[in-house]
């Protein structure tokens, strides 16, 4: 019943890392006094998805713009169709970026994304693969290819992508956290992981501990790592990691059953019991939600 966080929310995840470096380009290059679109559509934060939409749309219509602003313009609008998952209007902007500016590393990381969203791995791929092609030095990129090879269940490629990301950026939280989920992930479906017990959750292990080095409230990060301590019987150590997680978000169930689980391994039955049924008053999964009545059954607390 032990449930890893951070799989399959690596796009919303680095979405906003993404928006904030598209948009640095166009009040750099503006008139001195950029009007409110402008503002808005070259802005990384306080903006929203819809703002965003509407301010580029009218700095691209305006006619006014140089033809890089224009690039950008197209691709910040991308972006924010990138961010509300509108993914072939993501795709037409991003299109239209890289027609204006043809080495704009930005806008195929962009496009990378919209592929990936629409589960298009190998389009997504070929993206990541002219990102870095045009600037080697392009960590995001190596990470953002490495999550796409990741979900084709290549670990060992994806994982020679999050060390290039992190050999390029030393303190790339992200990177070391999807490093980490790669490892995991051949620790359950690679037989060289089964041929070198504890090697993989090991190397999982030192990962998060750098993600959580790096950024102190990263939850998943303390949900993950508390399930390689559970597989590794640390059991104490786990639970831990699992109060870290909830204290700082109360109401993900995830990382409340998950501390069910491991209150339930050690015989603490009491809380397990409580833990399973707070995380029923959360939005869940069905399957997951049938897990835990099974749970409680079982310990003689349905109902």
């Amino acid at each position: 019943m032990r449930m890893v966080a951070g799989v399959g929310k690596t796009l919303g995840a680095t979405l906003g890392a993404a928006l904030m470096v598209a948009t640095m380009g166009l009040t750099a290059a503006v008139a001195a006094e950029p009007s409110d679109e402008q503002h808005q559509c070259a802005a990384s934060t306080g903006v929203s998805p819809e703002q965003k939409l509407v301010s580029c749309t009218a700095v691209i219509t305006a006619g006014r713009e140089t033809q890089q602003n224009l690039a950008v313009a197209f691709n910040n609008r991308g972006t924010a169709y990138l961010n509300k998952r509108d993914f072939d209007q993501a795709i037409a902007d991003f299109d239209e970026a890289i027609r204006l500016d043809p080495k704009y590393v930005l806008a195929f990381n962009g496009r990378g994304l919209a592929y990936q969203g629409k589960g298009q791995s190998e389009r997504a791929i070929a993206e990541f693969d002219q990102s870095i092609a045009l600037n080697p030095k392009n960590a995001v990129a190596f990470y953002f290819r490495a999550n796409v090879y990741r979900g084709k269940g290549r670990y060992d490629r994806a994982i020679q992508d999050f060390d290039q990301a992190i050999a390029l950026s030393p303190n790339y939280a992200s990177a070391f956290f999807g490093r980490a989920l790669a490892y995991q992930d051949k620790t359950q479906w690679d037989f060289d992981a089964y041929l070198n017990e504890g090697q993989y959750e090991d190397r999982a292990l030192k990962d998060y501990d750098e993600a959580i080095r790096l950024a102190p409230n990263n939850r998943a990060a303390y949900n993950n790592r508390g399930n390689v301590y559970l597989s590794k019987r640390q059991y104490d150590r786990a639970i831990k990691d699992y109060d870290e997680a909830v204290r700082l978000d109360p109401n993900e169930p995830l990382y409340i059953k998950n501390r069910g689980n491991a209150f339930r391994i050690t015989g603490q039955y009491d809380r397990a019991i409580a833990d399973f049924r707070k995380a029923l008053t959360l939005k869940l999964d069905e399957p997951v939600k049938r897990q835990i009545e099974t749970a409680l059954k079982e310990l003689g607390a349905a109902g």
